[in-house]
């Protein structure tokens, strides 16, 4: 690992307007911005990622940048959605912490595991966007399991000592903002959609666009659903329905086409 860089943030004080700007875009369509924001300027990271399990076999992608190649942050999402998820060595960790009952644990950080993946899975996700070290924190919700996985490219090089300390002091705030945006009730007021997403989301029945509207405020399809009153599979019917009529293959997709307006 290399040395400490002063070069991301090294005094508490400069963070605090960011972490300001995180919580007061909980429950809108910014909090992604805001909080990509803050995690560049704490640790440097040049991708994050951010997935939900919900006790399924499969994963929702709730968030995906990627700073450097910004289409590449989608591809990405596209491909461990599709089933490479299942070579992270820390899936079963998910399993396991989706499992369990009653009170849940605290979040967990997990330094990359680089000698734990098959080749596959390190050459689609690492080699080709050209990332060299990640840094995973698994946080179980009421609902889901969050997982918010950073990644530093070769410009900037592996987390240092100083980032994965101060990774490691703002985990209580990361576990509260994630909890509070990803899987709490939103007013209904965040669900209405901007001038842009209306004219996205046009050709859409209702139902399918209230769906839409969800997934892009962080909700995952569970919950979503369960806000709507209609059961998980009306909702994936839903959703396989306005990604056809939409052209897009995945919720990451959908949000970087929203974005793009």
């Amino acid at each position: 690992m290399r040395e400490p860089s002063d070069e991301h943030a090294s005094d508490w004080p400069g963070l605090i307007p960011a972490m300001a700007e995180c919580v007061a875009r909980l429950g809108e369509a910014g909090f992604d911005e805001a909080l990509l924001a803050l995690l560049r300027q704490a640790v440097g990271i040049e991708q994050c990622m951010v997935f939900a399990f919900d006790g399924r076999d499969e994963v929702d992608c709730l968030l995906a940048a990627n700073q450097r190649t910004p289409r590449m942050a989608g591809r990405l999402a596209e491909l461990y959605t599709g089933g490479l998820f299942r070579q992270d060595p820390n899936y079963q960790r998910l399993r396991q912490l989706m499992a369990v009952e009653g009170e849940k644990s605290d979040a967990e950080i997990t330094p990359m595991q680089a000698d734990a993946m098959p080749e596959a899975y390190r050459s689609h996700l690492f080699a080709f966007p050209d990332l060299v070290d990640k840094v995973s924190l698994t946080l179980p919700g009421e609902q889901s399991v969050y997982y918010l996985n950073l990644y530093r490219g070769r410009d900037a090089g592996p987390f240092g000592r100083d980032d994965l300390a101060r990774l490691d002091a703002l985990v209580p705030l990361l576990a509260s903002l994630m909890r509070r945006h990803y899987g709490q009730a939103r007013p209904v007021s965040s669900q209405r959609a901007s001038p842009e997403e209306a004219a996205i989301l046009a050709p859409l029945s209702e139902r399918e666009r209230q769906l839409c509207l969800f997934l892009l405020r962080g909700y995952t399809l569970k919950t979503a659903a369960a806000e709507l009153d209609i059961a998980l599979s009306t909702a994936e019917t839903y959703r396989k329905r306005a990604y056809s009529k939409l052209g897009v293959p995945s919720k990451a997709r959908l949000v970087a086409l929203c974005r793009r307006q």
